[in-house]
């Protein structure tokens, strides 16, 4: 399957791969930027095609406001997020049991010799994040660094740090390679180990709580017969 690229507008796939027979048509929406939302593409569109009454359309947003249009029922659900941090601030949201991703922030920094174990590490120094990333922005708040700065998108992020306006950066590993990729920030590394690996699970609004099980179904034999681990090894061997 060919992974599609930097996918910042609707895909109405359900038009072509269930024309006629859909009866639930769900818009899911993603804060996550390439190669992420390259590989929740490839999985979004498996599972359009396993399930011959739901059809899916994708679109990729900003962070936050991914969340608050599903939030409010303008569309329908987010792929793809940690429950745990959603539960106080969004009342309308309810995740699915099975997860097919784990995201893992990284500190990205010009010394690639630097250990950071833990975010403790980094509160002495200014630390640039990605708005609407909650696991990062929520611990950094915790820690409280000497500077934080809160971006909008990645790219803005690793111009920072190519510019020694930050002194580390915290984004997902494989937003991180992409940029560093894309933008020739040679000079960048991800440091080893990750800050934070962690189950992500597809957000739905509330009042599509019903199809929680064909979606717990739908990715379970995706895993099992090794769909999954296919597409991701995809994404990863694009970069």
């Amino acid at each position: 399957m060919t992974i599609k690229k930097n996918i910042h507008v609707i895909l109405l796939w359900g038009a072509i791969t269930n024309t006629g027979s859909a009866q639930i048509k769900l818009h899911i929406t993603t804060g996550f930027t390439s190669p992420v939302s390259d590989f929740y593409s490839s999985v979004l569109v498996e599972a359009d095609r396993r399930m011959s009454d739901v059809s899916i359309s994708f679109e990729v947003l900003p962070a936050e406001r991914s969340l608050v249009l599903v939030d409010e029922g303008v569309n329908d659900a987010e792929c793809c997020r940690a429950p745990e941090v959603l539960i106080k601030e969004y009342k309308n949201l309810i995740p699915i049991d099975v997860s097919f991703f784990s995201v893992r922030f990284s500190v990205f920094s010009k010394n690639k010799d630097i250990s950071i174990k833990s975010f403790e590490n980094l509160k002495p120094y200014s630390i640039g994040t990605v708005k609407g990333w909650k696991l990062a922005v929520i611990k950094l708040k915790e820690v409280e660094p000497a500077e934080t700065h809160v971006v909008t998108t990645p790219a803005q992020l690793f111009k920072m740090l190519d510019q020694d306006r930050v002194d580390y950066g915290v984004v997902g590993y494989l937003s991180g390679l992409k940029v560093i990729s894309q933008f020739k920030f040679d000079s960048i590394h991800a440091i080893q180990p990750p800050l934070i690996e962690k189950p992500l699970f597809l957000i739905l609004n509330k009042k599509h709580k019903n199809l929680i099980p064909r979606f717990n179904q739908v990715f379970n034999e995706m895993k099992t017969d090794g769909t999954i681990d296919r597409l991701y090894k995809d994404v990863v061997d694009s970069l």
